[in-house]
């Protein structure tokens, strides 16, 4: 019995996906299928692939995240607004990944050395990336068309390619990445065994980060535009896309790679087949946001002290 549980375990999330795939594919008659709208899935599946994987490290250790959406809008808009003022479509990346490490440190120092509970902290982080984009630009930025360059799909694959299965071999195969489950799973007892918890909690926001630095930066070569309003919402689509998954919130030992890669696909074609079924946009949301729910009140472990982090 406790195999047949582990393996459905692992193959809901397929089926999951296989059945949305299929539903969405007949209710849009085809439409799911055709060439522009795989290219549009396809961009949208990239940068939320990219997030949501980043973000299951801080996850994994009972960690949680509204900042994600924020400071990928502020690494864009603040490398587009030295881009236009100095020159040289080279600096997007490194200034990207700066951004987002900066805002991920402070994050995680404050949360991890001041012991305040992530939902406020990343809360807080959120606003003022928000309000730091609002005072930088006075509106939507164009960036130089020299910036398009990498805007190319075999770069693009191989960067994600590379970034998965680090991704994989630094949480399945690393000591950081079973002392980082292991802070989720249980707290006290990893800090008896001798886990260093304060400076694995770290590592994985800037790990993070990296991540994160890296899809704004392809994000702003595929627009070449930034907008103010540039990654907002991305922080509940990485949730929903790692609870799909079938990854738990409150992290632990069964924190995977896999799990918001599959909950990503499923986010991004459930978004975009719901709109070409002729539902009004304006409720795309509130069938995804049902969804989720019922996922977790079907998923959700009744022995933890609660679905957000301790």
């Amino acid at each position: 019995m406790q195999v047949i549980k582990k393996n459905l375990s692992v193959l809901i999330p397929f089926l999951g996906l296989i059945l949305v795939i299929a539903l969405i594919g007949i209710a849009s008659e085809g439409s799911l299928f055709r060439a522009t709208n795989l290219n549009n899935i396809l961009d949208q599946i990239y940068t939320i692939i990219i997030l949501a994987v980043a973000c299951s490290f801080i996850y994994a250790h009972g960690g949680f995240d509204l900042a994600v959406g924020a400071v990928f809008g502020l690494s864009m808009m603040l490398s587009g607004y030295i881009i236009l003022n100095m020159g040289g479509s080279w600096i997007a990346l490194p200034i990207c990944l700066a951004v987002s490490l900066v805002c991920y440190l402070v994050t995680g120092l404050v949360t991890v050395k001041l012991q305040i509970p992530p939902f406020i902290t990343t809360l807080c982080v959120q606003f003022l990336c928000r309000g730091a984009v609002t005072m930088i630009s006075k509106g939507n930025i164009t960036l130089p068309a020299e910036i398009g360059v990498a805007n190319n799909w075999t770069l693009k694959i191989i960067v994600l390619l590379i970034l998965l299965v680090a991704s994989y071999i630094l949480m399945h195969h690393t000591v950081f990445g079973r002392n980082n489950a292991a802070i989720g799973e249980n707290p006290t007892a990893a800090r008896q065994s001798g886990i260093h918890i304060s400076r694995v909690q770290i590592m994985a926001y800037l790990f993070a980060a990296l991540l994160i630095g890296i899809a704004a930066f392809f994000a702003m070569a595929r627009t070449r535009t930034v907008a103010t309003l540039a990654g907002a919402g991305y922080e509940l689509d990485v949730i929903v896309a790692i609870v799909l998954g079938g990854m738990a919130l409150g992290g632990g030992m069964k924190s995977s790679v896999k799990a918001p890669i599959i909950g990503a696909l499923i986010v991004v074609i459930l978004s975009n087949g719901l709109v070409l079924t002729g539902i009004n946009y304006r409720l795309t949301d509130l069938v995804v946001g049902t969804i989720f729910i019922l996922v977790v009140v079907i998923t959700y472990k009744r022995d933890r002290n609660g679905l957000l982090p301790r």
